[in-house]
């Protein structure tokens, strides 16, 4: 196997870095994921490869370094330090903006920190979260997204030419599989790390793992996988790799039920799906034309206590949204906001989200279009329009409120029709949808309060059999002045009825905070919700390349985190 193909790390060279500005390090990720801090699956695992973003790190820049491999290369070093315990970076790469190393495997987990050290000066200290393992997916591109680089027993590249079949045992390489033990910078013995669980799902349906430890290249890991049985075919099929707890990155592979070129995906009529053709083609424009209209039903209950009358009330509020929105979307992210639509989430999968949410596409510009005034819509109760709205900063947007929310007043089983006018940006649109009945989550009011070292199972009934539920949850922690949220968002096939969420995805939201002033002391609780999305249906506008019409229904509630 070729190193440069397999490790492919990406080297950033800045011409005119000054040689005596003092170090700054801004971000630290997975060589191959790019997740960042608060993103399901963040970490940096023990004996990976990573990165270092920022600025003045090296005064100049080297190629990829072969074994053996060092601790200081041209001048610059890295400390890494947890639970005061202090280990140093093994380096493959250095330059002015970027530099990739090996965390040393005997670096303990929990939260740390990092600095650079160079010529110039030590960096102020930067935050580091180290895991055991947490497996980064190298990518066709190198985006950390889209097409996974997988290959046959024989090394050779999967493509929609030559995909995998059932029974087949395809490789994935990336980083962060696990520790490993002995000098991490000479030449590798491949190790199963069988003692560090690793879980691999293909198209939804779990796969068997035949092996999962390095490579003979430090840091690089191997993942042999045996596509499993009952996998639909398609170009794009999405396969997770989870690390405990932690997902990898979302990617995709191609596969066929007798090998040989895999079936391609065009958007059936009246599908919401995009076709791979569609994408290319996207991608080469360089901008992205998209809308959606949609009907949504939101009930939420919303739990407060009394400060002088002691106890607890619940309020009700309901309501039936009629809301549309139409941008075109440009900039450097394109390609891996595209490509990441093809990975959509599968039934059983449960991602965790640590402090605030992070923007996955920040390098994207938005501007959003004009589709005429008003938007309508048709359904059993008669007929309802949303007018268009612009704010001080020029933002277009629809919605109105059509209904109470409540059953018989607007928004109930049954066939809905759109209709667009058509405005400078965007041509006439119509279309219809047809709506399963309410998504009823049956056991809500015992989930009131939720014990977080035990899993709940929420149970519902409803919504569109041939989709999936969504169930989220999150909770806030209060330390002083500062505020952070976790939440986790898990998927389950409607027609199940139900799903229980696991006490390990429970135990890593914090319990639920208390805002005290004087001798009041109020529970800040948090959510916990469910909501079901319609299979909805494709329109055609000009001006636009992608719009969609839908539904939603939604419930959410108050709920304590103990």
């Amino acid at each position: 196997m070729n190193f440069g193909t397999a490790v492919r790390l990406t080297v950033i060279v800045s011409a005119g870095a000054s040689l005596y500005a003092q170090p700054r390090i801004e971000q630290v990720q997975n060589n191959y994921s790019y997740l960042l801090p608060g993103s399901p699956g963040y970490g940096i695992a023990q004996g990976s490869i990573f990165i270092i973003k920022g600025a003045n790190l090296s005064s100049t820049s080297t190629g990829l370094q072969n074994v053996p491999l060092r601790t200081n290369l041209n001048g610059v070093t890295s400390r890494v330090t947890v639970n005061g315990v202090s280990t140093d970076v093994i380096w493959y790469y250095v330059t002015p903006n970027q530099l990739g190393g090996i965390l040393p495997s005997r670096t303990p987990v929990g939260t740390g920190t990092i600095t650079v050290t160079n010529p110039a000066g030590t960096s102020a200290p930067a935050a580091i979260q180290v895991v055991q393992s947490a497996f980064g997916v190298l990518t066709l591109d190198g985006s950390g997204s889209g097409a996974a680089a997988v290959f046959d027993v024989n090394f050779a590249f999967l493509s929609a030419q030559s995909s995998a079949k059932p029974g087949d045992v395809i490789q994935l390489f990336g980083t962060g599989a696990g520790p490993s033990i002995g000098d991490e910078t000479v030449q590798q013995a491949q190790v199963n790390l069988a003692a560090v669980p690793i879980a691999v799902e293909v198209g939804g349906v779990a796969a068997a793992v035949a092996y999962h430890g390095r490579t003979i290249f430090p840091g690089l890991d191997q993942i042999n996988v045996v596509i499993p049985p009952g996998v639909t075919a398609g170009c794009a099929v999405p396969i997770s790799v989870r690390s405990g707890a932690f997902p990898s990155n979302a990617v995709t592979i191609p596969i066929s039920t007798a090998g040989g070129a895999c079936p391609a995906s065009p958007a059936p009529t009246g599908s919401t799906e995009i076709s791979q053709s569609e994408i290319d083609a996207i991608v080469a424009s360089g901008q992205f034309r998209t809308g959606s209209v949609g009907l949504t039903r939101q009930s939420s209950y919303s739990i407060s206590d009394s400060v002088t009358m002691g106890g607890t009330t619940t309020t009700l509020t309901r309501s039936d949204v009629l809301s549309a929105g139409f941008n075109r979307v440009s900039g450097a992210d394109l390609p891996k906001l595209l490509n990441s639509q093809i990975a959509a989430p599968v039934a059983g999968r449960c991602d965790v989200f640590q402090g605030s949410l992070v923007n996955p596409f920040p390098n994207l510009i938005y501007k959003s279009l004009d589709a005429g005034t008003p938007l309508t819509v048709s359904g059993p109760a008669g007929t309802r329009s949303a007018a268009r709205s612009i704010n001080s900063v020029g933002q277009i947007g629809y919605a109105a409120t059509v209904g109470t929310g409540a059953p018989g007043n607007y928004l109930d089983p049954g066939r809905y029709s759109f209709i667009g006018p058509g405005g400078p940006d965007v041509g006439s649109f119509s279309g219809s949808i047809d709506i399963a009945p309410e998504l009823i989550w049956t056991n809500r009011a015992s989930l009131a309060v939720v014990d977080r070292t035990r899993p709940i199972t929420l149970a519902w009934s409803g919504g569109e059999p041939s989709t999936l539920v969504t169930i989220q949850g999150s909770s806030t922690l209060i330390q002083g002045s500062a505020v952070s949220v976790s939440s986790f968002q898990c998927y389950a096939k409607n027609t199940d009825g139900q799903f229980t969420v696991p006490a390990s995805v429970l135990a890593q939201l914090p319990a639920s905070g208390r805002i005290t002033a004087g001798t009041f002391s109020l529970l800040q609780r948090g959510t916990l919700a469910i909501a079901s999305v319609g299979t909805g249906t494709r329109m055609t506008a000009a001006g636009i390349d992608y719009l969609t019409a839908g539904n939603q229904w939604g419930v959410a509630q108050s709920a304590e985190y103990k």
